[in-house]
């Protein structure tokens, strides 16, 4: 669960991390060998991307000054 903008941040690397390593394992192993491997992995970033998009749709902590 996302309770900071650093956190949230930190959560968006981590899935550009995890989309590279994607990238790159699309290039070395057979679609099967793939598909087995990147579930979990995309998985992983469906949970983070959620839990990034409830962090961005929360309440903020302090109302915004008029």
């Amino acid at each position: 669960m996302i309770q900071t903008d650093d956190q949230m941040l930190l959560a968006q690397q981590c899935i550009a991390n995890l989309r590279r390593i994607l990238l790159d394992a699309r290039k070395v192993h057979s679609r099967r060998d793939y598909a087995l491997m990147a579930e979990p992995i995309l998985l992983e970033v469906q949970q983070r991307e959620q839990d990034i998009v409830e962090y961005l749709s929360g309440d903020l902590e302090q109302p915004l000054a008029s």
